[in-house]
């Protein structure tokens, strides 16, 4: 994932190569591990290359095994908001550090973060949730089966103030930004 602004360029990748605690490791700048993950633990790390005007800055985020390198973080100011499955951390650009690091309670894993104006939106196998600016959990929608189509149709859409979405079985909802069910 390429994500940028008037003060960076971000690439975000899975680094297949990393273990914890191992000398093989490539080398980062910053080493981020919120949940304590240990050696041998189920974990993936993703690999955050920051281009800034006078340096670049390589940061580790080592998080659960499911996570998806794709629509995974969302680029305000000086803070990158990075979703991991259920976990999001929030990292200053300018330095690496963790601002903020929480763990969402939730159903199924979680494929992707949007920025919506009151907050969050992520995308889930099971549920659609809305975090407010301050990564509250506002709400969360489920159907009948999990978001993925088999169908070829997208399975979750942002279209202007709506979220579109198809299940396993090829039911259509259609949601607003407050969660309700419009179709």
């Amino acid at each position: 994932m390429v994500l940028q602004n008037e003060k960076c360029y971000i690439e975000i990748s899975i680094d297949e190569t990393y273990t914890l605690d191992s000398t093989d490791n490539r080398l980062y700048d910053v080493v981020l591990n919120p949940c304590n993950n240990k050696k041998g633990d189920f974990s993936k790390t993703f690999s955050i290359h920051i281009k800034l005007l006078e340096r670049d800055l390589r940061i580790a985020l080592i998080g659960p095994y499911y996570i998806y390198d794709s629509d995974c973080a969302v680029l305000e100011g000086d803070t990158l908001t990075i979703l991991q499955d259920s976990i999001i951390t929030q990292i200053n650009i300018t330095d690496g550090a963790m601002v903020r690091h929480i763990e969402l309670d939730c159903f199924g894993s979680n494929f992707a973060i949007y920025r919506i104006e009151k907050g969050y939106i992520l995308y889930g196998e099971f549920e659609i949730t809305m975090l407010d600016r301050n990564l509250i959990k506002k709400w969360s929608f489920s159907g009948k089966d999990i978001f993925a189509s088999v169908s070829g149709k997208k399975p979750f859409e942002i279209k202007g103030n709506y979220i579109h979405l198809y299940d396993f079985e090829n039911n259509y909802y259609k949601i607003d930004f407050e969660g309700n069910l419009v179709l």
